[in-house]
């Protein structure tokens, strides 16, 4: 699926369900403190917004983002503490993983976090047509050499729901 697909794929078939996630759902606005400027990759609906103070949802898909824009396409001054990678940095080959991570790596300040919800290939979405979808297929070690080959230790890994990868990147 080309990006194109991919939004129309999100946006009219596949739904959010923060509520869900043990790790990598609501709990999460409990690890940003107030003064902390948040990225949130991939948000979807913006669920985060008005939740977290300082965020900023980018997504290419829906128009409740703030910017509704692609990662590859988007263009700030602005600096990041925090990044929510939740289910966003999952497909295609790991080149194009690498090739997104080091966007938001670039969009962080020296001393930042990321959170992740990464799917390992699984095909589960509640639509067929989730089976046409590159998923790159994400394990724990990838969190432990990604981390450090971007200068950030994995100081957590848990499987949440769904077998998906929750884990916690700091610098």
């Amino acid at each position: 699926m080309n990006q194109e697909q991919l939004n129309e794929y999100f946006a009219t078939k596949w739904t959010s369900n923060l509520d869900q996630y043990l790790y990598s759902g609501w709990n999460l606005v409990n690890n940003v403190f107030d003064n902390e400027w948040v990225l949130d990759v991939g948000c979807g609906p913006n669920p985060f917004k008005g939740k977290i103070k300082n965020l900023i949802g980018i997504d290419p898909a829906f128009n409740e983002a703030d910017f509704k824009v692609s990662l590859e396409k988007f263009e700030t001054n602005q600096k990041f503490d925090v990044a929510f990678c939740l289910g966003s940095i999952n497909f295609g080959d790991k080149t194009k993983i690498i090739t997104q991570i080091q966007l938001i790596v670039n969009l962080l300040n020296s001393s930042s976090r990321i959170y992740w919800r990464c799917n390992p290939g699984l095909f589960d979405h509640q639509n067929e047509d989730c089976r046409k979808i590159t998923f790159y297929p994400w394990n724990v070690e990838d969190h432990y050499e990604l981390s450090k080959h971007f200068g950030f230790e994995c100081i957590e890994t848990k499987i949440d729901t769904n077998n998906r990868i929750y884990a916690e990147w700091k610098r």
